[in-house]
């Protein structure tokens, strides 16, 4: 690890909306910036909503600066509700209102935050501000921020602006708003990251700059020794194909974006298939129990609800196999964050995509291509013979030693700081 004197320290202040205790892809992105920047010499100030957690300003274990700004919208009840297509959509008059609010409801945050970061700016002069994107109302936040300090502003995006991840406008001038919005914020940024190659190329091309001032710094992962200080064994005790207790676990979200509803399909018409028998799918997670009953796939499906991340990663350790959905979206412009993940906890991976050739594929075939087995979402037979190699690699191979190799361990969040700090350092 560097060494770095105190006197040697820049400043950088960091936009997000989501932050730890708070859960999700981008509360653990920005949070690992914050715990790593400091190695390559910088001084970290974070700028985040307070969801109930703490109202003043704190420090975190790894002595970063954390200012929390209560969101006055701020939505009641867990983060992620219950996957369930059954539920009613979002209301007509919700529809309605969203033309009159932009970019977004978090727009009473934004300027609560850019009162309390005036003072911030007041005291602290930084060398370069960084702003996670979604949601828009942080790159305001950024924009206005950048102009009163003089600061360089470096623009994350880990979504697309427009499109699932992002904002779906059903009206022409909201969505013309969004992409001009968009288009000011990237030519005004000193640099714009993106979590892939793809997002990086679609960024630069559509906003008119040239590809050199987009950068990839892909999402990442921490070691599993660091989950609870021991690393993970090979798992004992799978015994073959006829095992009537094997389980397949999804462990995480359950999105729209990833297409669960292509899988339910193709299990539906398998769920009397001899080639299925005495398996289950445990979702580990927020899919919902009467969804599932309602399809007729509670022999098949078996849900615990949400649980909290020590419960999870002994779900996946304790599974026989891993399953990974990828719907085009996300296997076009990004990954699914709990790849990683499930690379390091060691089981074979089931991994079914909306279009072969995903980045989550390209991924796995590098990193543990011999213990992962593909499919179509929409391929029922495909699903089923994926299954049956599943099974026999579980009979040849039941104790099948965990290899990481050199490639997997350049995505760890220590070496993706690395990355972003020389971006940083260079518009320094």
């Amino acid at each position: 690890m560097p060494v770095v004197s105190e006197s040697a320290l820049k400043n950088i202040l960091l936009l997000t909306y989501w932050y730890p205790p708070g859960v999700g892809a981008a509360a653990e992105r920005m949070a690992s910036f914050a715990a790593y920047l400091p190695e390559h010499g910088w001084n970290v100030h974070v700028l985040c909503a307070d969801r109930g957690t703490r109202n003043a300003e704190d420090r975190d274990e790894d002595s970063t600066s954390i200012l929390r700004v209560s969101d006055p919208m701020a939505k009641e009840g867990p983060i992620f509700a219950d996957y369930d297509p059954r539920l009613p959509g979002t209301p007509a008059w919700k529809h309605f209102l969203k033309r009159f609010v932009f970019p977004d409801r978090f727009v009473r945050w934004r300027k609560a935050a850019e009162q309390a970061a005036s003072m911030l700016l007041a005291r602290t002069q930084f060398d370069v501000i960084l702003a996670t994107f979604p949601p828009a109302s942080t790159i305001q936040l950024a924009i206005a921020l950048h102009e009163q300090s003089g600061a360089p502003l470096v623009l994350d995006f880990r979504d697309r602006w427009i499109g699932p991840g992002g904002y779906e406008p059903t009206s022409r001038r909201v969505l013309d708003k969004h992409r001009a919005l968009e288009r000011e914020a990237v030519r005004k940024a000193a640099a714009v990251i993106a979590v892939s190659k793809n997002m990086a190329d679609a960024i630069a091309e559509e906003n008119g700059i040239e590809p050199e001032r987009v950068h990839v710094v892909p999402n990442g992962y921490e070691p599993i020794a660091d989950w609870d200080g021991a690393p993970l064994d090979a798992k004992d005790g799978v015994s073959g194909v006829d095992r009537s207790d094997l389980s397949i676990a999804h462990v995480g979200t359950v999105i729209p974006r990833n297409r669960p509803d292509l899988f339910f399909q193709a299990l539906s018409t398998l769920k009397d298939d001899a080639r299925l028998r005495g398996l289950r799918f445990r979702f580990v997670g927020n899919l919902s129990c009467d969804y599932v009953r309602s399809i007729g796939l509670d022999s098949l499906v078996e849900t615990t609800g949400l649980v909290d991340r020590d419960t999870a990663r002994r779900e996946m350790r304790d599974a026989d196999a891993l399953l990974l959905l990828v719907g085009d979206y996300v296997g076009k412009w990004g990954h699914n964050a709990k790849l990683f993940e499930y690379v390091q906890a060691g089981r074979p991976i089931l991994c079914l995509e909306e279009s072969a050739g995903s980045n989550d594929g390209k991924l796995l075939k590098q990193f543990v291509g011999e213990r992962c087995f593909f499919a179509r979402l929409d391929d029922a037979d495909g699903l089923a013979n994926a299954i049956r190699q599943l099974k026999t690699y579980l009979a040849e191979r039941p104790n099948a030693a965990i290899e990481l190799r050199a490639e997997f361990r350049a995505y760890s969040r220590r070496e993706v700081a690395v990355i972003l700090s020389q971006i940083i350092d260079k518009i320094c």
